[in-house]
Parts: C-alpha cells; sequence; structure tokens
C-alpha cells in the first residue's frame, strides 16, 4: 500500500505514484495470473486469459491514480509555490535601479506602500495597479535587499517574501484585503529598517540616531508663518481625534502636507536651534512608526501634540513667527 498525504503532494510526486501504482499492478497479475490448463506461460492463450483478468485490476488503478493526480493538483500546489518563493528568497534580490538606498528614500517607499494600501481600502484596485508601478516603492524593495541583507538576513528574507506575494496580487487575483494587508506590513518593515540601513554606514557608530543627520526637504515650497501655523493646528486635530477618528483618515492627514512640512523646515531649523530641530525630528519618526503599523491612539495624540508646539517654537526661532 503507498501512504501518500494528498496535501503535501506536488504533481510530480503523484506521477511517480501513479507509475509505481501501474507497475505494481503489472507485476502482481503477472506472478499470480492463472494459467490455462495444458499451456504454458507466455503463450498465446496464458496471454489471452492474463490480458482479461488483469483489465478490472488496471481499471481500478486507473481511477485510483486519477483522483490521486487531480487532487495534488488542485492542493498540493499551493505549498509547492509558498516553498519555492520561501526558498527564493533565502538569496539577494536583485536591484531594479542603480539610485542609492538613503533615508528620504526609505520612508518616501513607506509611505507610498501605505498610500497603496489606503487605496486598497477604499476599493480603488485601479489607483494601486498605477502606483504599484510608477511610484519607487516597489523599486525600493529590491534595492534594499542586498544592505539589509548584509546587517540583517532575516529581515530582508521577511521583506522579501511580502514582496512576492504582493507582486503575485499585481499579475493575478487583485484582492484588496490581502493588497492592504501586505503593503501596511511592507511599510512597517521598511521603516523599521531605516535605523538598520543608517548604521551600516562605517561613517557611524552602532548607537547611531537616525535624527543625527539632516532628513532632507521633500518640497520646494515656502517656509511661510501660514503654512506653520495651519500645520500646526492639523497637528492638534489629529492629537485631538486619535481614537475617535479612524486610522486611515489620521494617516491620509499625516501623509499631507503636515507630513512635507517637518522634512522642508528641518535644514534651516537645525541651524537655528540643533535641539529644537532634534525634538521635532524623534517625535515625527514616533509618528511615522505609528502610522506605519496599526497606531497607538495614545501615541499618536502625545506626539501629534508635540509636534504642533515644537513647530510653533520653531517659527519664532527662524524669525517667522513672534
Amino acid at each position: 500500500m503507498i501512504a501518500l498525504h494528498v496535501g503535501g503532494a506536488s504533481t510530480a510526486t503523484a506521477l511517480t505514484s501513479v507509475i509505481v501504482i501501474f507497475f505494481l499492478v503489472f507485476a502482481l497479475s503477472f506472478a499470480f495470473g492463472a494459467i490455462p490448463e495444458g499451456q504454458s506461460r507466455f503463450s498465446r492463450e496464458w496471454l489471452s486469459a492474463w490480458t482479461r483478468a488483469s483489465l478490472p485490476r488496471f481499471a481500478g488503478a486507473a481511477l485510483f491514480s486519477a483522483a490521486l493526480f487531480l487532487g495534488s493538483s488542485l492542493f498540493g500546489g499551493g505549498n509547492n509555490d509558498n516553498s519555492a518563493s520561501a526558498a527564493s528568497c533565502d538569496k539577494a534580490v536583485a536591484p531594479l535601479t542603480g539610485q542609492e538606498v538613503t533615508d528620504v528614500r526609505i520612508l518616501k517607499g513607506s509611505e507610498g506602500m501605505l498610500e497603496m494600501a489606503d487605496a486598497a481600502a477604499n476599493g480603488r484596485i485601479d489607483e494601486v495597479q498605477a502606483l504599484f508601478f510608477s511610484n519607487d516603492a516597489h523599486n525600493l524593495t529590491h534595492d534594499i535587499d542586498a544592505p539589509l541583507r548584509a546587517v540583517n538576513p532575516e529581515a530582508a528574507r521577511d521583506l522579501c517574501r511580502r514582496v512576492i506575494v504582493l507582486e503575485s496580487q499585481m499579475a493575478g487575483t487583485l484582492d484588496a484585503a490581502v493588497i492592504e494587508r501586505e503593503t501596511r506590513a511592507i511599510a512597517a518593515m521598511l521603516n523599521d529598517a531605516r535605523p538598520l540601513i543608517a548604521a551600516s554606514s562605517p561613517s557611524t557608530s552602532p548607537t547611531f540616531d537616525i535624527c543625527s543627520n539632516p532628513v532632507g526637504a521633500v518640497t520646494t515650497n515656502p517656509l511661510t508663518a501660514e503654512r506653520i501655523a495651519t500645520v500646526a493646528q492639523t497637528y492638534r486635530d489629529v492629537a485631538r481625534d486619535a481614537g475617535t477618528v479612524p486610522i486611515e483618515d489620521l494617516r491620509a492627514t499625516f501623509g499631507g502636507d503636515a507630513h512635507n512640512l517637518t522634512h522642508d523646515i528641518d535644514g534651516p531649523l537645525r541651524q537655528a536651534d540643533m535641539d529644537l530641530a532634534l525634538d521635532l525630528c524623534h517625535s515625527v519618526l514616533a509618528l511615522e512608526r505609528e502610522f506605519a503599523g496599526a497606531g497607538d491612539p495614545a501615541i499618536i495624540s502625545a506626539e501629534s501634540l508635540t509636534t504642533a508646539e515644537i513647530l510653533e517654537d520653531a517659527a519664532v526661532s527662524l524669525g517667522i513667527a513672534e
């Protein structure tokens, strides 16, 4: 008897089993088939009698083998594909571009993934596809593999597996729930990779603080009193609404000029008041981590209020407001 768990068998395993089954049927029929009286084995009469006796056995074996083969095709392939995906992530992923993997680029890639997640959550699948193929977020997941794998191979493998699931969705079923889940997970992984990538630089120490370097502006919009006041009020609104407004809405608010300004103001503020600039950077970094995941309302509220107060103080330090 051949014991085979269909759920774990690949089609190749099933095909081998089919061959073995037919061989055994042939061997048993040959060994124990009756010999017509007065005839020798392999005579014409014996072959005719053996064929008639074997046909029911071959028919039964064929039906069983067909059922086995079909079952393994339907239920065994998924495990095989998952194993293949997992195995492919044990090796380095080739980069898609020659761009440097900087902190600003990782941050933007994380935000790009969150943008796709929000689109998927709202059923805008066409927008998800457009974002996947047009922004840098997908390219980054390939480009970051080598530097991340050098400092944390397991993190690189986990990111790779998530990206494979997302790529499969883009090429196939486009399940909004799966896309939202995977893009949010990838966004969180990219955020977690930021200090790892920064710390891997030869010029930094093991206690590297990501905020010790300028974060870089993301727009060229001027730093006006009105813009700073508007963004500060936005953060106060987020602080007030955390826990009562859906996290997706708060994340969308944070992803606009409220976030852009914290980057745009970083350079000038470092020149005017380094301590204030570092405080702002750390507060925004905490918010980015929360918005990349499920989001703790208490942390979002506290850090949003802190960010609003720092921005108001920054306007005074820069001489933009009194």
